[in-house]
């Protein structure tokens, strides 16, 4: 369980096997990198995973003081700690925003890019269940939240909201705004049951965007392919790696 100091924060970030580096980024209010520790030894075998925690979030240091930018410039900082010059990327729903403007603003760094559940850009409705989703906080998601941030969780969850609520946040993080310049080969995996704040439509926009990109949608699964459909999502992110530039 490693720190890092980076950009003046802890970071923290769980690591898992070997082989080529790979980068997993998940970033939202309800997961942590430590949980996804026993699902990457049981599918990422023969890769190298590292999972940050962003900054503000789970076992990173929390605090307000983040601009949307910084985030990317936090990735870029931990694979230079880590002496990482090109990654596989993967990610999931706010993760995806992260990464792919990663591989907009530093496109030799970034050998692949996996996006699970993609969220290309905030939308009122999206946002509107966000905050529905923890009006009143019930019992339940407060554990839920306290599980991944500890004793300070509301206010974590406050900063997340208001983060998302930011203009700047928004135009930085559209990612059809970028998609097009995007080098790297992208695989967009997700499951065919629509939500709210996961639409299936954002993948189908992202996939005619992107110049070189495959999307892989699982009938009858919910968005997140990788955690429902593990062995058919592995399956397609070795066949991207293995064809990306090394």
């Amino acid at each position: 369980m490693p720190d890092l100091t980076i950009n003046g924060y802890k970071h923290h970030y769980e690591e898992v096997g070997d082989g080529p580096p790979m980068v997993f980024i998940a970033g939202t209010r309800f997961d942590a990198a430590r949980d996804w520790v026993p699902y990457m030894r049981e599918n990422a075998a023969g890769f190298r995973v590292v999972m940050p925690d962003p900054r503000g979030l789970a076992d990173s240091e929390h605090t307000t003081d983040v601009a949307p930018q910084d985030w990317v410039r936090d990735l870029g900082a931990l694979l230079d700690g880590l002496g990482i010059d090109a990654v596989h990327l993967a990610s999931e729903t706010l993760g995806t925003r992260i990464a792919t403007r990663f591989a907009y603003e530093h496109p030799e760094r970034v050998r692949s890019l996996v996006l699970n559940g993609v969220i290309a850009y905030s939308y009122a409705g999206g946002d509107d269940e966000r905050r529905g989703q923890t009006d009143g906080m019930p019992a339940d998601r407060l554990e839920q939240l306290t599980h991944y941030h500890g004793a300070d969780a509301l206010a974590v969850n406050d900063f997340y909201l208001d983060l998302h609520a930011d203009p700047a946040f928004h135009d930085y993080y559209d990612l059809r705004k970028i998609a097009a310049d995007v080098r790297a080969p992208v695989l967009l995996l997700r499951g065919d049951v629509d939500d709210q704040r996961h639409p299936v439509q954002h993948s189908v926009d992202l996939h005619g965007l992107f110049p070189d990109s495959r999307l892989a949608i699982f009938a009858g699964t919910p968005f997140n392919a990788m955690r429902h459909r593990p062995a058919e999502s592995w399956a397609l992110i070795r066949e991207l790696t293995e064809g990306a530039a090394t």
